[in-house]
């Protein structure tokens, strides 16, 4: 009884997220002024946005804002995949739009980058939590038309460590995602939502059914945390509770960015993604 009562609690604290997933208060990203901040921190690569046909989005709940770009050539009712991406600590969206849009662009998909850090500060509370992205995410997936098993969550760093519980709470609701790329980042065993998921919260399996990638360069300087001892130890949490690993890349020379400083780990991942879509298809 007690067990259904705290799962019970689980989803009556989504529903308090709800909110999150209505029309936002404010028009546009540029009103807002961690957006403006975001801006003058990282200028050259918000022009870099801009000269590529992005748009700039509020987050549902009018906090925060995100990069959103699709093809030029497809449907806004019939959008292709896209990659949901957050960056790592300290970190800013208009890095990662900049980090995947040639790769996005040449396979035809599209990518929605979170700005989930509020422009200060390290604490949990200068982020969202996962639970909150999560129902961003699903806000912004419906909100553009995109289908259920069609996205490929990434995090970088302490995106990574975050998105293990993003993957478990899609996992028992939506499920948008199709794969999960955890890049040099383990799942801390201090955040809450990892120990809800230790202590059987999500149940004994939360991760059953989904897809995962992990990615480790031998050169990071906190090897235990995010290079090959640290990832080693993700896919093996992953496994543990249900996740299969379907990809574990371990990069000889890369350090603590090598994921995206070496163009075919990209491939790698976007090529094991447009497998599951096709493995998809044909059920």
């Amino acid at each position: 009884m007690t067990g259904k009562l705290i799962t019970a609690g689980i989803f009556v604290a989504l529903a308090a997220n709800a909110a999150l997933s209505a029309p936002p208060k404010t028009g546009t990203a540029e009103q807002l002024p961690l957006f403006t901040k975001a801006v003058r921190a990282d200028k050259e690569r918000y022009n870099f946005a801009i000269s590529k046909g992005a748009k700039f989005l509020p987050t549902p709940d009018g906090r925060s804002f995100y990069i959103l770009w699709l093809p030029p050539d497809v449907s806004p009712q019939k959008p292709p995949p896209v990659v949901f991406t957050l960056h790592g600590h300290g970190s800013w969206a208009f890095d990662e739009f900049f980090l995947w849009h040639k790769h996005i662009a040449e396979a035809g998909m599209g990518i929605v980058a979170l700005q989930w850090w509020f422009g200060e500060g390290e604490t949990p509370k200068d982020y969202y939590l996962p639970g909150q992205i999560a129902q961003i995410m699903n806000g912004i997936m419906r909100a553009h038309n995109i289908r259920k098993h069609s996205v490929l969550a990434h995090g970088f760093s302490r995106g990574s460590a975050n998105i293990y519980g993003l993957a478990s709470l899609d996992n028992r609701s939506e499920k948008f995602i199709l794969l999960t790329v955890a890049n040099a980042g383990k799942p801390g065993a201090d955040f809450p939502i990892n120990r809800d998921i230790a202590s059987g919260l999500f149940g004994q399996r939360p991760l059953e059914g989904t897809y995962w990638m992990t990615y480790a360069g031998a050169r990071d300087p906190h090897p235990e945390r995010d290079g090959i001892p640290g990832m080693r130890e993700a896919q093996e949490w992953i496994k543990r509770y249900g996740g299969a690993v379907k990809l574990a890349v371990e990069d000889e020379n890369g350090d603590h960015g090598g994921f995206h400083r070496n163009p075919a780990n990209v491939k790698k991942a976007l090529g094991l993604f447009r497998q599951l879509l096709a493995d998809q298809a044909k059920r």
